[in-house]
């Protein structure tokens, strides 16, 4: 989250899914960065929870996986997939170009949410 708030944009993160569905309905998020394998709720669930959402009211996601091909996921939801281990620029130029895809002005300023594992101690 260090590099994108270097670039400017507002960053908000989540442990586990189940803490990802409580920010999503308390906040308005532009961009999503999305982790399949989560505890709890998963990512998938995440994705269906946002298909039930009026395009309007939900954000952009972009998956990160680790595994294969994620199997199909709501096209009109997710708009990208990064495999990871993944170049971190690569990660910055992919949401610098969803915040660009939603027109939000030529100096964007997004909220991000990382949903990611926690690591077991």
């Amino acid at each position: 989250m260090t590099v994108l708030r270097r670039r400017g944009l507002d960053a908000d993160v989540a442990r586990n899914g189940l803490e990802a569905l409580e920010k999503l309905a308390a906040h308005s998020y532009e961009l999503m960065l999305l982790d399949l394998m989560m505890p709890h709720v998963n990512g998938y669930e995440v994705v269906d929870h946002l298909s039930a959402q009026p395009c309007s009211a939900r954000p952009l996601v972009v998956v990160l996986t680790a595994g294969m091909e994620p199997r199909a996921l709501d096209t009109s939801v997710v708009i990208g997939t990064l495999h990871k281990p993944f170049d971190i620029e690569l990660l910055v130029d992919t949401v610098l170009g969803c915040i660009t895809v939603r027109n939000v002005g030529p100096q964007p300023i997004a909220t991000v949410i990382q949903a990611h594992q926690q690591k077991p101690n």
